[in-house]
C-alpha cells in the first residue's frame, strides 16, 4: 500500500483528510479511488490504515480502519552534520540519509562551504525531498532538517559517539566502529574538506577523526558510505 505522510491535525476522529497536493498525487499520479486502501502516518510515530472514500482533484479523505505504532525507526538518534554542498549533492545526501535512517539533518557552515544562505524555495524542496523519501523507504517518522549553524557551535552541541572523516586522519573507521552507540553523530565536510583548524577543534570536542582509505570520496558519497558503516556496527542493517 502507497504511505503519506499527513500533519497531525489531518486526523479528524475516524477520518483523515489529506492535503491538497496528497490528493493530486493520488488522483493524477498514482490513479487512486475510493475503496483503495493507504497508510496515512502523522510522523511521530503513529501510521493509520485507511479506506479511501473520496479522492477528488484537491481533495480527498478516507476512514481509519486500524492504528497500530510505526515502523522503519533506528533503535537511537543518528545526526548527521553535512556541510551544504553545490547543487544536487545535499540533495543526494538527504535522500539517502532518510533511507538509511538518519533521525535529524543539522546542516553546517565551515570555512570552505561553498553555498551558505539557501533560499526559501530550496528549503521546500530539501523538505519535499526527506518526506518522499521517508514515505519510500517506510520509515515511521520524518527526519528533522535544522537550520544552518556553524561548525563550532555544532561541536559543542553533539553529545555522544563522534565520527568525522577527514582527509588527513590516519585513523581507519574500522578502528573506531567498535565504540559505536547511541546517540550517533557523523560530521561530512564540504567540497575541500575540512580544514587542519576545523580538525583540531573536532578532535578537542572528542570526534573520531577517521579516514575511509586512500581515494578522495566526494562529499556525498563520503556521507553515504560512512552512515552506512556506522548503522551497520549499531546493528540497524541486520534483519527486523
Amino acid at each position: 500500500m502507497h504511505r503519506f505522510f499527513v500533519p497531525p491535525h489531518a486526523f479528524h476522529g475516524d477520518r483523515v483528510v489529506f492535503p491538497p497536493e496528497v490528493a493530486r498525487q493520488m488522483r493524477l499520479v498514482l490513479r487512486l479511488k475510493p475503496g483503495d486502501q493507504v497508510w496515512a502516518l502523522n510522523g511521530q510515530g503513529q501510521a493509520a490504515h485507511v479506506l479511501l472514500a473520496e479522492v477528488g482533484k484537491d481533495r480527498a479523505w478516507g476512514r481509519v480502519v486500524a492504528l497500530q505504532p510505526a515502523t522503519g525507526e533506528p533503535s537511537g538518534p543518528f545526526i548527521l552534520y553535512p556541510a551544504i554542498s553545490k547543487g544536487e549533492r545535499f540533495e543526494w545526501t538527504l535522500q539517502k540519509g532518510v533511507e538509511l535512517g538518519v533521525t535529524v539533518f543539522q546542516p553546517i557552515l565551515t570555512q570552505r562551504t561553498v553555498r551558505r544562505t539557501p533560499g526559501p524555495s530550496r528549503w521546500t524542496r530539501w523538505r519535499r525531498i526527506i518526506r518522499e523519501a521517508a514515505e519510500q523507504s517506510h520509515r515511521g517518522r520524518l527526519p528533522q532538517l535544522r537550520e544552518p549553524l556553524p561548525l563550532p557551535q555544532a561541536l559543542t552541541q553533539a553529545e555522544g559517539f563522534k565520527v568525522m572523516p577527514w582527509v588527513q586522519a590516519d585513523t581507519p573507521i574500522a578502528h573506531v566502529l567498535p565504540q559505536a552507540h547511541w546517540p550517533a553523530h557523523l560530521f561530512i565536510g564540504p567540497e575541500g574538506g575540512f580544514t587542519e583548524a576545523e580538525a583540531a577543534l573536532a578532535r578537542e570536542a572528542g570526534v573520531h577523526l577517521v579516514t575511509l582509505g586512500p581515494r578522495i570520496l566526494r562529499t556525498e558519497t563520503a556521507a553515504v558510505v560512512t552512515t552506512a558503516l556506522m548503522m551497520h556496527a549499531l546493528g540497524e542493517l541486520e534483519a527486523p
